[in-house]
């Protein structure tokens, strides 16, 4: 994948118009009101039950479900962090690079990504940025479906940020 081909936007990735979107998750695939969610809070219910039926990941894998009532028509969900809610740097690239595999694996060309690994690990901002930008670069299209990739981001501060490591990488 090129730099063309990865976007930067403001808002929250579950609002996303994308075929698929990348939810960072705990490895036990639990939607606990204290656990770290992408989704958010309220999670449609057919997304937990899909879960459920899933149920324990090994950290830096994905999975695939329906994307239930959001825009999207797959969640990728991405085991970066433990039940702990902590992510490492090898967390955060292995769930980004499971998701980009499991993109392809469903056809999806768009995918939608949050900043996986800055609500839950001690990783700067810009080393974040760094190593997600890297591993999107990383991604070969020859062996891929995914044509597009958006990074959704919280607030302008980290728009700046992911757009100076993207000339950077």
């Amino acid at each position: 994948m090129n730099k063309n081909h990865i976007k930067l936007k403001l808002g929250k990735v579950k609002d996303a118009e994308a075929d698929a979107i990348v939810s960072e998750i705990n490895n036990d695939l639990i939607f606990a009101p204290e656990a770290h969610c992408s989704l958010g809070p309220h999670v449609d219910t057919e997304i937990i039950r899909q879960c459920l039926a899933i149920g324990k990941l090994e950290l830096g894998e994905a999975v695939v479900t329906d994307a239930g009532e959001l825009k999207a028509r797959w969640v990728i969900h991405a085991a970066s962090m433990d039940y702990d809610q902590r992510s490492s740097e090898d967390s955060i690239v292995g769930s980004l690079r499971s998701s980009l595999k499991k993109a392809a694996d469903i056809g999806a060309r768009t995918v939608a990504i949050p900043p996986i690994g800055m609500a839950t690990s001690h990783v700067p901002v810009k080393r974040v940025a760094e190593l997600l930008l890297s591993e999107c670069l990383r991604h070969d299209p020859r062996e891929s479906t995914v044509e597009e990739v958006a990074f959704y981001l919280p607030d302008r501060t980290m728009m700046r940020v992911f757009e100076e490591c993207l000339k950077q990488v």
